[in-house]
């Protein structure tokens, strides 16, 4: 069992070093609203941890594994935003996103920091 978490784990941080390395195409709420609104994401944080988004239509946001938390967002000009229960104590923070040519959405941080990567969808 700790060998196949400890595969998994050089698995996921190997893919998030191809995913960071690879360019990708900036998108903006259109694309927000069309291919990610209303979907469950499998994402990798920065740190390689997997975790799972519920982007929901009404508004509503939950993240569970690496951070455990519910929210609101919105689309903003330049992608989305959110603001948490508890992570940066419910204060709204406004993320970019790009899309790479094997499909990953990269979202950023206001300082250019990758926040997430999302990997795939439920």
């Amino acid at each position: 069992m700790l060998r196949r978490g400890i595969v998994r784990a050089l698995q996921v941080a190997a893919l998030a070093a191809c995913v960071a390395a690879e360019p990708g195409e900036p998108v903006g709420p259109d694309v927000v609203e069309r291919e990610l609104v209303g979907k469950i994401w499998h994402v990798t944080l920065p740190d390689g941890q997997p975790a799972t988004e519920y982007f929901n239509k009404d508004g509503t946001v939950i993240i569970v594994g690496g951070l455990n938390d519910s929210g609101r967002w919105r689309l903003w000009e330049k992608g989305y935003c959110t603001a948490w229960n508890r992570m940066r104590a419910g204060a709204e923070r406004c993320f970019t996103l790009d899309r790479t040519a094997s499909g990953h959405y990269r979202i950023y941080k206001p300082g250019g920091e990758i926040s997430m990567t999302i990997v795939g969808f439920k």
